[in-house]
């Protein structure tokens, strides 16, 4: 949920000297390094060094950016490398293709390219790497987890979705500047130069070690925008860009929090609208109103007296539900069915489906792409975690990611009443779904501040890029995607009527065929296309 509130914002402030940054003396040992291939189960793993402060390449602090890819499957008819972005900010782009992601992609693009993942800086693998986890967390503590806080008799209460009173906001400011602070402690000599800005610069660092004289990319939600800030510095060193469920990089935190909320109210009222359709007999109720009101209530009902889970001290509070209803509009064809029997068992007092749900949500992508194989894709399009690799998992720290770019990414005001302004707005607007969205961006009021703002795409020579966008989609809405394919030179804006979260990679074979004649053949996709 928090990574709806990915927001935008570049300013071009400098960029004709960054577009010349492959020819400063300074940088040419990181656009001229060589990467060392080796066997990581059925892919192949390397890793990249970029500078951790572009205006002072020579000082010798760098980040360590593990890389992925699987070759192209059919040598002799290769185009290139296709790297992609799958979200987040904070998903790793290894984590990706080693779980299997592979199968995001076409039989037809898996011929053509080598696809190529990466772990953005500060994320996942990457040397260093975000930590902003509470100084303590000895087992004696209150555990603050991604639902709200759990636990025995001495927990605190669950913190509501919309704090109302002096008392409640109070509190809700205490706990987003403790967690801002937490990341200080942590890594404070990080956090400035976490932003997309820098991670562009490295975009770019790794289409030259790829050998790649221009990008070809795919990016999905959070990392259109990526691909977005690569445009405006690089416009010239793109080849094909695809940009699926894209962000606004005109909005300001207020805009894209308001706009996000709205769509996911919109989100639930289409899951009201289509559940028989999706889910079957296992809708939570007959009619579309009434599956409408069961929610609203069973909203009510939580936050006042938090449902029981068998087997566990947990408790199915207003922020878990919550998480397990918004997390469910991401994919309805995989999570409607689960998330209606959830709601059916909640409505007659057992909350144990929701919090696993809820618990789910918390340890996958947190953008929700999609990973699920092209079922116009061969059999073959899973790839299975590396057997010969005896090497942990990194840490999942999409969590200390998600403001740590974000919030340096997009000014945000330091005066609270900013906040409960824009928080009593979203809950006119869209109730919980608005206010949830706000609340995330709290901790961003002490973050430090980013050299990027607000501002339309100014990418002169930019070749046509590909925009998709779902008009069901919650967590980037629609037209988000209409206005950015509108400000991109030569934009083009490929529509998927539908629901859910991203396009490609979902099985929809108009849109697998469109962008992989684009990726591919660099066809033009025709004005008012729709699938």
């Amino acid at each position: 949920m928090l990574a709806a509130s990915a927001l935008a914002g570049c300013t071009p402030t400098g960029t004709e000297a960054l577009r010349a940054a492959s020819d400063r003396a300074e940088l040419r040992p990181f656009y001229q390094q060589k990467l060392a291939w080796s066997d990581c189960g059925e892919l192949q793993c390397a890793t990249l060094t970029v500078p951790r402060d572009y205006a002072q390449p020579q000082n010798g602090k760098t980040f360590t950016l593990p890389l992925a890819r699987k070759t192209a499957a059919d040598p002799a008819q290769r185009v290139g490398s296709l790297v992609f972005g799958p979200g987040g900010p904070g998903v790793s782009g290894v984590q990706h293709l080693t779980s299997g992601g592979i199968g995001s992609f076409s039989k037809e693009a898996r011929a053509r390219f080598d696809v190529v993942g990466f772990d953005q800086r500060g994320v996942a693998g990457s040397e260093p790497a975000v930590d902003c986890t509470p100084a303590d967390t000895s087992p004696s503590a209150p555990a603050d987890t991604p639902h709200g806080r759990t636990g025995g008799a001495a927990a605190d209460a669950p913190k509501p979705l919309f704090p109302r009173t002096d008392a409640e906001r109070r509190a809700a400011l205490a706990d987003a500047d403790r967690s801002a602070a937490d990341c200080r402690a942590r890594s404070g000599d990080l956090l400035p130069h976490l932003g997309t800005l820098d991670a562009a610069r490295d975009l770019d660092v790794l289409r030259a070690a790829l050998g790649e004289d221009r990008l070809t990319y795919i990016g999905w939600s959070y990392s259109t925008y990526l691909g977005t800030v690569y445009a405006e510095q690089f416009p010239h060193r793109v080849r094909a860009m695809v940009l699926d469920a894209a962000v606004d990089p005109a909005h300001d935190w207020s805009t894209q929090a308001l706009s996000s909320g709205r769509a996911f109210r919109r989100a639930v009222d289409d899951y009201a609208d289509n559940c028989a359709k999706v889910a079957g007999p296992s809708c939570p109720a007959g009619t579309p109103d009434r599956i409408r009101t069961l929610v609203a209530d069973l909203y009510a009902k939580v936050a006042r007296r938090p449902l029981p889970v068998k087997g566990s001290a947990e408790q199915l509070d207003e922020t878990t539900l919550h998480t397990a209803v918004t997390m469910s509009m991401y994919t309805p064809e995989d999570q409607w069915r689960e998330l209606s029997e959830g709601l059916s068992a909640a409505h007659r007092g057992d909350g144990t489906k929701l919090a696993a749900m809820a618990r789910k949500s918390a340890s996958v992508q947190s953008d929700g792409s999609d990973t699920s194989p092209d079922p116009d894709s061969s059999t073959d399009s899973t790839t299975p975690p590396p057997s010969d690799s005896s090497d942990p998992a990194p840490r999942d720290n999409t969590a200390d990611v998600l403001p740590a770019v974000n919030c340096l990414d997009v000014p945000h005001p330091t005066d609270p009443q900013a906040y409960w302004d824009v928080l009593d707005r979203a809950h006119q607007e869209s109730g919980a779904f608005g206010t949830s969205i706000v609340l995330a961006e709290l901790p961003c009021r002490t973050w430090p501040a980013g050299p990027t703002t607000p501002h339309r795409v100014r990418a002169d020579g930019l070749p046509p890029v590909l925009v998709v966008g779902t008009t069901g989609d919650a967590a980037t809405p629609y037209e988000d995607a209409r206005s950015l394919a509108a400000q991109l030179p030569g934009g083009m804006l490929l529509t998927f009527d539908g629901l859910g979260h991203t396009a490609y990679g979902r099985g929809n074979s108009c849109v697998t065929n469109a962008v992989d004649r684009y990726l591919v053949h660099l066809e033009p996709v025709p004005a008012g296309t729709s699938c």
